[in-house]
């Protein structure tokens, strides 16, 4: 006990010293504007501007003709350079956070005229950037069908590939250990995985989407970083809006939100809250939906203040309710079945941010999370479950970014301290009379250092390479030293080619399961090891090719797993627990696309994903009764579907309306224990809206339009039966006011 006491003290005391950190909200963009002999222009006035917006900065180019702007948020912004004697020029740029933007201007000798000379469209490939990534724009959000439903994730499964939601859980790049940020500061949670989205869809202004060639200092899950720009007080002046929805099974919500900066933009707030339910809730299990009734409260908040030109404090905060009836057969209909689920989650944190003329970013971001689940069995069910899983996560995520010529360097860590407090328990309305009941307390902590550098080797050449360092303490401790390398090179009018590797340590998950509820499981055949952490293997490479506004991305990854994490069902209780495979490997290629304003009417987009996810040998930890195949060869994991396909299109009409679209296709999911895989299926998503002004918008969306019917799992030893959700028709009139 003194061990672990100690162990969490030093997290937190690693935390509080280091000074700085670099919170991943935030990229670095820097500018060299040259003439059109190649010399450098000093004295240039360079402005960003965000599009969305009043939030903007100037500076002026140096002798060597450069400017960087140190912290800039993620996102979208229109960057000008004015020189005297040179016509003024603007060019649209990207940021995605925990980079450097470069961006070159060759000015040309004022004329007679004073015309801005537009200098291209955004490029969303980064020639210096070794990560697979995409970033989703709020009005992508607000457009897309379903995107913006409270506790939907298609803001991510309609733009990421390979990623989609099964048994109403998220599985992104063959794996379910994918990193949630908010505002660029991890969410902690050690829980397996968590129903829906923990932050209304309506509350983020820009989703940055991580998913491969992950440095040093984007954590220890494999599958994927999510990170959740939130929105600001900076979109106007004392904004506010007022959303609701209807529609089929008993479909309801509200939302309203609203927001204000000051006159000099040193502070800014945004607030919301909203309501919701609807007699669909949780996937169904049988034809026709029965016992789904689902029910959320949330509200949260972003505040910004800026005490000078060199530091500033972010602050966020939410919470969450979700209230589940669990599903049933028709069989359980009948008996009167009547579980159901509780989901209760909390996060806050402060974000300290400094910038030095030097070019350093220094921020510290400390944090608290509360999350609870609660599974309450009806009181007529044959065996009555109950479980209680709550947590509480104190830490912080902190990183100093050094920017030195060519040269970038992160220093840091990200360590928290975990309390867990666990009641499980069962009871037999039979002759029977079984009834036991476990609880647990558990404390647990995780402590990590990392390192990571990018040099610029050339215009067309650089190079990265980190170590990541962790520590893990539980119900039993663990080691996880990780390397990460990766490269990025221009290929002259192709593209961006990329490169990397990355060794990833994901550290388990905390409860376990003993005693007499140990004992009833060994008796009806389940076996019980204890779960360690899962090591990952990661080779990836890929090609960034922007074309005239389009941008084609193409990659390609093996995944070695050891201790792969998947999950087993208890019973029929439809509670997930944690289990280990001996191996596991995910072979994948991938492709995203997105064009430019067609005919100023028309865009397109999709995310497209070849894999194969499996699993081979034992089961090293967790509750089960799964046995693999003989001779050690390799199985299909639960989750596996050969392809997945998600292209759609935005389509603005005439006097305000628009139009989006999204087809769903997969190949087909696991059928039973495989090999064999079900059916392919393909459904369509829409949605039709009309902005009558500046502050009425009305929109109907309609979700698999043809009501296809098709399994997402049976039978299946990890994961039970499933179908895919039937047609839902809302309405949604959405009203911007200012006061």
């Amino acid at each position: 006990m003194a061990t672990r006491k100690t162990s969490i003290f030093l997290a937190l005391l690693l935390f509080s010293l280091a000074h700085a950190a670099h919170a991943q909200v935030f990229g670095t963009v820097r500018v060299s504007a040259r003439d059109t002999q190649d010399l450098a222009v000093s004295g240039a006035e360079v402005t960003l501007h965000a599009e969305a917006s009043s939030w903007n900065q100037k500076t002026m180019t140096n002798a060597q003709g450069e400017a960087v702007f140190v912290a800039v948020p993620i996102g979208h912004y229109s960057l000008t350079v004015a020189a005297p004697g040179f016509a003024q020029a603007a060019r649209d740029i990207q940021v995605t956070g925990n980079s450097v933007v470069p961006v070159q201007f060759s000015l040309t000798v004022a004329g007679v005229t004073e015309d801005v000379h537009v200098q291209g469209v955004a490029d969303a490939i980064n020639p210096e950037s070794s990560r697979t990534e995409t970033l989703t724009h709020r009005l992508d959000i607000e457009r897309q069908p379903d995107a913006d439903r409270s506790g939907s994730l298609s803001m991510i499964t309609n733009n990421v590939p390979g990623a989609f939601v099964m048994h109403d859980h998220l599985h992104s790049r063959g794996g379910h250990g994918v990193t949630f940020q908010i505002d660029g500061v991890p969410v902690p949670n050690s829980n397996l995985a968590s129903v829906g989205s923990q932050f209304d869809p309506k509350d983020i202004d820009y989703l940055q989407s991580e998913r491969g060639g992950l440095a040093s200092n984007y954590g220890d899950r494999a599958y994927g970083v999510f990170n959740l720009i939130p929105r600001s007080g900076f979109e106007g002046d004392k904004f506010g809006d007022l959303t609701a929805n209807i529609g089929n099974y008993d479909q309801a919500s509200v939302y309203t939100s609203f927001g204000d900066h000051a006159n000099n933009q040193r502070v800014a707030y945004f607030a919301s809250g909203s309501a919701n339910r609807t007699d669909r809730g949780l996937e169904r299990v049988d034809v026709p939906v029965l016992h789904d009734d689902a029910s959320s409260y949330s509200g949260f908040t972003s505040l910004l203040f800026l005490p000078s030109a060199r530091n500033q404090y972010r602050v966020v905060a939410s919470a969450r309710q979700d209230n589940y009836q669990v599903p049933n057969i028709v069989a359980q209909q009948a008996l009167g079945i009547d579980d159901r689920e509780k989901a209760t989650d909390a996060f806050g944190a402060i974000t300290w941010v400094r910038t030095s003329d030097a070019g350093v970013l220094m921020t510290a971001s400390p944090y608290y999370h509360y999350h609870r689940e609660r599974y309450l069995g009806g009181a007529g069910a044959p065996l009555v479950t109950n479980d209680d899983r709550l947590s509480h996560y104190v830490g912080g995520y902190v990183n100093v970014t050094m920017n030195s010529g060519k040269h970038s360097l992160h220093v840091g860590t990200d360590s928290f301290a975990e309390h867990d407090d666990s009641t499980f328990g069962l009871k037999a309305n039979d002759s029977t009379q079984l009834a036991l009941t476990e609880s647990e307390v558990l404390w647990a902590n995780v402590v990590s250092a990392f390192a990571d550098e990018t040099y610029r080797a050339a215009s067309w050449l650089t190079l990265n390479g980190g170590l990541r360092w962790e520590r893990f303490e539980g119900s039993l401790t663990e080691y996880g030293t990780s390397p990460r390398v990766g490269t990025a090179i221009t290929v002259p009018k192709v593209g961006v080619f990329r490169a990397s590797y990355g060794h990833f340590y994901q550290h388990p998950q905390t409860s376990t399961i003993a005693g007499p509820l140990l004992q009833f499981a060994l008796q009806t055949g389940f076996g019980y090891l204890p779960v360690p952490g899962e090591r990952d293997d990661i080779v990836e490479v890929g090609l960034g090719i922007p074309v005239r506004g389009w941008t084609i991305d193409v990659d390609g990854f093996y995944n070695k797993t050891k201790n792969l994490v998947d999950h087993e069902v208890l019973g029929n209780s439809n509670l997930l627990f944690p289990l280990t495979i001996d191996n596991g490997r995910v072979r994948a290629l991938e492709s995203t696309l997105r064009s430019p304003l067609i005919a100023h009417r028309l865009r397109v987009h999709y995310a497209l994903s070849w894999m194969m996810a499996q699993g081979r040998g034992d089961v090293t930890g967790g509750l089960t009764n799964f046995k693999p195949p003989a001779n050690n060869a390799y199985f299909f994991l639960d989750h596996d579907q050969r392809v997945t396909f998600t292209p759609g299109f935005e389509v603005d009409l005439p006097a305000g309306a628009w139009i989006t679209g999204t087809v769903i296709y997969g190949s087909g999911f696991l059928h039973g224990n495989g090999p064999d895989h079900l059916p392919s299926h393909t459904s369509g998503d829409l949605s039709v809206g009309k902005d009558f002004n500046k502050s009425l918008t009305v929109r109907v969306t309609a979700l698999n339009v043809t009501n296809e019917l098709f399994f997402t799992g049976i039978d299946n030893s990890f994961a039970g039966t499933h179908y895919a959700n039937p047609r839902e028709v809302t309405a949604q009139v959405r009203w911007k006011f200012h006061y």
